[in-house]
């Protein structure tokens, strides 16, 4: 395809990546710098051809595993299953008023668990409660994830993420093998992402599907109340920069969201807002945030669980991030800054020291991940690893976060108005106002939670991950762009999309053999005992 002509640029439906007015109704042969391009036309192709070469084999590389879980490893009530499933019996058999004290979620899950039971039994009689019950998130997780949810984005968002790549992501995936809530907790929150920014049946039934998509999310987790607040920002900017008009002064953006959001409070706000009064009414009624078992779930200053999150985040995301000139930026970026970066190095010290909850079942639970990371490595007896090291790696943690961010942010021009006059003809990216909105939504879910859990990291790193568009520069190879009268070299980032499915496979995979491999007895419980997250 022949190269295009370089021509003033602006945002379109691809992620960041600006293609120039004679390109708005195609994907092209770009120059994104000098010597060196992209063919986005052939990227999206073959983004579109590996998304379902690999999607029938992933679906059967979990049900098989699924199968031989449930039937040969643990063919019986794993940890907080038997809360789970006991609950959904009670309710199987009629039961809708007792509830288990110890549960401290709504009953989302053993309200679908009911739904798919009297499915499922009728039809296959010899399948045990217990698989019938798990299939609820194998089934949301493998299936209703990647192709009613993600799919949708994907269309408008093809170079950005690759659903199946989600659909495997390591935290969750794990789940679909078990009876927990995360799995459809994260399904109703992303469908309701999902609506508000693709407005697949219009914007004021979008809308209003997407905020009782949101309300249903909470039935599931409480901490999704938090999502709610994003969401709502994402719709309201949406609207506001079509009708006024952002630019690049960020205070009279926020400004003109406001306002937006008065004006148009029926048709935008109102159908999250119903939320928020529902769960105050929740908070009045309970007394606290969490169901049933409050002394082991007290909310508290928890500060250092953003580093977790974000040391995470940057471990999961290395196909995204990982290049020479990525880790030269930030060594720069200390040599430029020494003062700024000793001080931040200081104060993440500090966080460490006076801002880390040692929950009991953090040390007494061995069936986790998290007691081995963290007695072997976060809360290690050398000061020199425990302070100097992992400051440094919260440190680089926080700046990936925060850099992968930067390129993908909605930009303005400051007189120029945006020539688009729809919302769902907007690009799938977050603008200054939703990118810190969703830094402050991870924040406030994840600082009052006293416990070291991973699964609570699921929903930042997804919101995150749909808004990153990713790096098209090789990970291994130097980039060395062609001479001035050479044919541009052509970069791509289809290649890092798929190293970052197979990361995610492989992650998959080792969990998948500690799990069913390393079994080990507790003296109070009947059966051998497995390491999840």
């Amino acid at each position: 395809m022949a190269e295009t002509e370089t021509k003033p640029t602006k945002p379109n439906k691809f992620g960041n990546i600006e293609l120039n007015e004679d390109a708005e109704e195609e994907l092209t042969t770009q120059l994104v710098a000098p010597g060196v391009q992209r063919n986005l036309e052939q990227e999206v192709i073959l983004g579109f051809t590996i998304n379902l070469l690999a999607y029938p084999i992933i679906l059967l590389y979990f049900i098989i595993t699924f199968i031989y879980v449930t039937r040969k490893v643990v063919p019986y009530q794993f940890i907080d299953e038997r809360f789970h499933i006991e609950q959904t019996i009670t309710y199987i058999n009629g039961k809708w008023t007792q509830w288990d004290p110890k549960i401290t979620t709504p009953p989302g899950l053993y309200i679908l668990g009911w739904v798919n039971y009297h499915i499922i039994h009728p039809i296959f009689k010899s399948i045990s409660t217990l698989t019938i019950l798990r299939l609820v998130n194998l089934i949301g997780g493998a299936i209703v994830l990647p192709l009613i949810v993600l799919r949708p984005l994907f269309l408008f968002n093809a170079i950005g993420f690759w659903p199946i790549s989600v659909t495997c992501f390591p935290l969750m995936a794990t789940y679909y093998y078990l009876y927990y809530t995360d799995v459809w907790s994260t399904i109703f929150i992303l469908e309701a992402l999902t609506l508000a920014l693709t407005l697949p049946w219009g914007e004021t039934y979008s809308i209003w599907l997407s905020g009782i998509m949101a309300g249903l999310s909470c039935f599931f987790r409480q901490t999704n109340i938090i999502w709610n607040g994003l969401i709502l920002v994402i719709v309201v900017e949406r609207r506001a920069i079509i009708t006024k008009q952002f630019t690049t002064h960020s205070l009279n953006n926020y400004l003109k969201l406001i306002i937006t959001g008065i004006e148009d409070f029926k048709e935008l706000v109102l159908p999250y807002f119903i939320n928020f009064v529902l769960f105050f009414m929740y908070l009045v009624w309970n007394r606290s945030i969490t169901l049933g078992d409050k002394s082991n779930h007290s909310a508290g200053l928890h500060l250092v669980q953003v580093f977790y999150c974000f040391m995470f985040i940057l471990f999961f995301s290395v196909p995204i991030w990982f290049s020479r000139n990525f880790i030269k930026s930030y060594k720069l970026r200390c040599q430029r800054k020494p003062t700024r970066t000793i001080f931040e190095l200081l104060a993440i010290m500090l966080i460490i020291r006076y801002f880390t909850k040692i929950h009991p079942f953090l040390l007494a639970d061995n069936r986790h991940y998290t007691f081995y990371i963290f007695r072997r490595l976060i809360n290690h007896r050398s000061r020199l690893i425990k302070y100097v090291l992992f400051s440094i790696i919260y440190h680089f943690s926080t700046f990936t976060y925060i850099e992968l961010m930067r390129p993908n942010e909605m930009a303005f021009h400051p007189i120029i108005p945006l020539p688009i006059k729809e919302s769902s003809q907007l690009p799938i990216q977050l603008t200054h106002i939703s990118w810190t909105a969703l830094i402050l939504c991870t924040i406030v879910t994840i600082v009052p939670s006293p416990l070291f859990e991973p699964r609570y990291y699921i929903l930042p790193y997804l919101f995150w991950r749909i808004f990153i568009t990713c790096n098209a520069e090789p990970i291994f190879k130097k980039l060395v762009p062609a001479g001035p009268n050479e044919t541009p070299i052509t970069i791509s980032s289809t290649g890092r999309l798929l190293w970052e499915l197979l990361w995610f496979m492989c992650i998959n995979f080792f969990m998948l053999l500690v799990f069913i491999k390393h079994s080990f007895a507790w003296i109070d419980e009947p059966f051998l005992q497995r390491i999840i997250w």
